[in-house]
């Protein structure tokens, strides 16, 4: 009995050591091929970035996209992937890769927000507005709800869809924490100039009247309001409007002063309007207002008041605007005189001084330098609100781009 024990015992023994043999050579075999597949995916990652440095982006996507299934830990190899060929231009490729991983079920909710994030940039910047929006508002409530909006602000007012961009503002304004009233009244401003437009006085007026809201005294809100005003014939208040910008924003009157002149021309006041308008000239004399104002008084008053005007303008302003338009009127008072060879020189001069401040006279962006020969509220260079100056330059030629 105690031999046959003792071989049990033995072969217990002899049964557990193979066992933990086999364990052990278990683990050895599945160590092996873990490190195998590790060296399999980096040869895999090596290829990928080899194909994308010689030029071979699509066979680079697909390498990538396959490592990307076998180890999600590659994520952020496409996100940067994809980011770089979007800023190559290559927005096609850019959306396949973000479309790729915005389209598997087993990322991580933050993982999914960012590749609809990265989408929705690219059909942006691909101009595909419908398929931006929608992918942008795939975003949810995490790290990337902020980018996101901003973007679909950006699409809205690409879209020109006011509402909607008033919607992600407003919205904007309660994530951030940040003012974005200036945006919001000129987006109240744009829904203002179109019901103008269509003779939806109604509309006009409470559009106008949410962008005074949202900044009190406007200039271009109160510009509008004029207008409206205008519209269902109250000249006398629009004149009252007008003059709040005239007192707080001189710098714009250049826009409404045709319109200026109308209202006090429906009262039968035109020379108490062209004399306010005279007035602003003493700090105002550079760029359209002169225009505005000579053109009146050569209607109004005639060439021998519009020569003294500009003969005042400059010795306080001089400039080759107020110079062209001195020769103009030289030039009218010449009319019909006996003398043939002043008349030519005078023709000579005008015509040297138009071409001159015709090349010269831009309004410039504040924030990119983009040069235009009319005045915009938003820039469109780099698409910012109220960049640009309301004085034209009539300094240097232009260097960059112009309109």
């Amino acid at each position: 009995m105690i031999q046959i024990a003792t071989s049990w015992l033995l072969l217990l023994s002899v049964m557990f050591g193979i066992g933990w043999l086999a364990s052990r050579w278990d683990l050895r075999l599945e160590n092996r091929m873990d490190e195998r597949e590790r060296m399999r995916q980096q040869r895999s990652t090596f290829k990928g970035l080899s194909l994308l440095l010689n030029e071979q982006p699509d066979q680079a996507i697909e390498t990538l996209v396959k490592i990307a299934q076998l180890d999600p830990e590659t994520i952020e190899l496409h996100f940067s992937l994809g980011n770089l060929f979007r800023r190559r231009g290559e927005t096609e490729r850019a959306i396949k890769v973000h479309q790729h991983l915005a389209n598997r079920d087993d990322l991580k909710p933050r993982d999914r927000d960012h590749a609809a994030y990265e989408l929705g940039r690219d059909f942006l910047r691909a101009g595909l507005l419908d398929r931006a929006e929608a992918s942008l508002n795939r975003v949810g409530d995490g790290k990337f709800a902020v980018p996101a909006k901003e973007s679909l602000l950006e699409t809205y007012q690409v879209e020109r869809d006011w509402k909607k961009a008033i919607i992600a503002a407003t919205e904007l304004e309660s994530l951030q924490g940040k003012s974005y009233h200036t945006k919001i009244a000129q987006f109240h401003c744009e829904l203002g100039q179109d019901a103008l437009r269509r003779k939806d006085l109604g509309d006009a007026e409470q559009s106008i009247a949410r962008a005074l809201q949202a900044v009190p005294n406007h200039a271009r809100a109160l510009i509008l309001q004029g207008d409206y005003l205008m519209a269902v014939e109250r000249p006398a208040q629009a004149i009252e409007v007008w003059s709040l910008v005239a007192a707080s924003h001189p710098a714009y009157m250049h826009l409404l002063a045709d319109r200026w002149m109308v209202a006090h021309t429906a009262l039968a006041k035109e020379n108490e309007g062209l004399d306010r308008l005279c007035d602003l000239l003493k700090t105002q004399a550079s760029g359209e207002l002169l225009d505005v104002v000579h053109k009146q008084i050569m209607k109004i008053r005639g060439p021998q008041a519009a020569n003294a005007m500009l003969f005042e303008v400059m010795q306080h302003s001089p400039s080759l605007s107020a110079l062209s338009k001195l020769a103009e009127t030289r030039l009218a008072l010449e009319e019909g005189s006996a003398n043939p060879e002043r008349l030519m020189e005078l023709q000579s001069i005008l015509s040297l001084l138009r071409q001159r401040t015709t090349s010269l006279a831009r309004y410039t962006c504040g924030n990119c330098g983009f040069r235009a020969r009319r005045f915009y509220w938003q820039c469109p260079g780099c698409n910012r609100w109220e960049a640009y100056s309301p004085r034209r330059s009539e300094g240097s030629a232009p260097s960059g781009p112009s309109m």
